[in-house]
């Protein structure tokens, strides 16, 4: 009987620590707060919750799309090699209701920089990427 209940617990620990509850941005900025640390943690499931069902990505400037969460997390695996870290700062937030525009300045220190044009949603009791234009084109 010790070996059954000894099992059972052990089972429902490993479960317990197995699921991951994904904190809901409820601001915009807080999003950016969240992909930051999901980005340097290479915690691409984390990722993955700060994205709409339908979201877009933007790829390039020739237009082309990552489309859905599962498109976006493969796309977004390319930028985390090595021992990386992503900041942003929302320069320009506008919120109507449930929809937010912004613009915001990334950086992965001595990697890169750019700018972003992004289209956020407040869904399901946080907001969430609808659209991300990393590289704003």
């Amino acid at each position: 009987m010790k070996a059954i209940l000894l099992v059972f617990l052990s089972t429902l620990s490993f479960l317990s620590h197995g699921a991951m509850d994904y904190e809901k941005p409820q601001t915009p900025s807080e999003l950016h707060q969240l992909f930051s640390e999901y980005f340097a943690n290479k915690d691409i499931t984390g990722l993955g919750t700060l994205f709409h069902d339908d979201a877009v990505f933007v790829l390039d400037a020739e237009g082309n799309l990552a489309k859905g969460k599962d498109a976006i997390k493969l796309s977004l695996k390319g930028y985390m090699q090595g021992d990386v870290e992503m900041v942003t700062h929302g320069t320009s937030i506008h919120i109507n209701g449930d929809t937010a525009l912004i613009r915001s300045d990334w950086e992965i220190p001595n990697v890169q920089t750019g700018m972003a044009l992004e289209v956020m949603k407040y869904t399901d009791g946080g907001w969430l990427y609808i659209i991300d234009n990393p590289n704003g084109f």
